[in-house]
């Protein structure tokens, strides 16, 4: 089977199992990654979190971990948080102050800063939470195809400066045996909560 084979099972192996949460679990899972983020003892981590002065999230669809508690604790502490758009075949960021009144339907169906929202260069950005359909222990991620965080993450890091990148799962989102490209891009730290759905 070719790698671009394996990628579409495990794409759809994942897209499977997250579709089977129920939304109430969802939120549970999301408040526990909240707190592994929160309360780490990754030195790394630690010391980032308190140097931050803009983070960059994203909105769960389809059962994704969401990332909102992360978001708020920020927000509430004057941090400035941004969140994704797509353009095309490109992806920036935007600062979101409000996330009811600043966010909007946008590419794949997914919740995206409007046009009132103030645009965030890579420079800015000190930690990011990427969303995957998978990793391998080495914290490469697969993505759902369109290469937006590969994309962009290369960008930030020929202008000098690429975030840490934080990854956020679900335990079965974690693949021993992952098809690798040279373009695929590592995460510094993983962030996966455990369901029991691995088992």
């Amino acid at each position: 089977m070719s790698e671009n084979g394996k990628k579409a099972l495990i794409r759809d192996a994942v897209r499977t199992r997250r579709a089977m949460l129920e939304p109430e679990l969802v939120k549970y899972y999301g408040e526990v990654l909240s707190e592994q983020f929160l309360e780490s003892d990754d030195e790394e981590l630690v010391r980032d979190i308190k140097a931050c002065k803009c983070i960059a999230v994203y909105s769960s669809v389809r059962g994704e971990i969401p990332c909102d508690g992360i978001a708020k604790y920020f927000m509430d502490k004057g941090v400035t948080v941004c969140y994704p758009r797509v353009n095309g075949s490109e992806m920036e960021f935007y600062k979101v102050t409000d996330v009811d009144a600043q966010m909007t339907k946008g590419a794949y169906n997914i919740p995206e800063p409007n046009e009132s929202a103030t645009k965030v260069d890579s420079s800015e950005i000190d930690i990011m939470i990427v969303p995957a359909i998978a990793f391998n222990d080495e914290g490469i991620r697969l993505g759902q195809g369109g290469g937006y965080y590969d994309k962009y993450i290369s960008k930030a890091s020929s202008k000098g400066k690429v975030p840490l990148l934080v990854g956020a799962c679900y335990d079965f989102q974690i693949y021993s045996a992952l098809p690798v490209e040279a373009h695929d891009i590592a995460v510094d730290v993983i962030m996966c909560v455990y369901t029991g759905e691995d088992e």
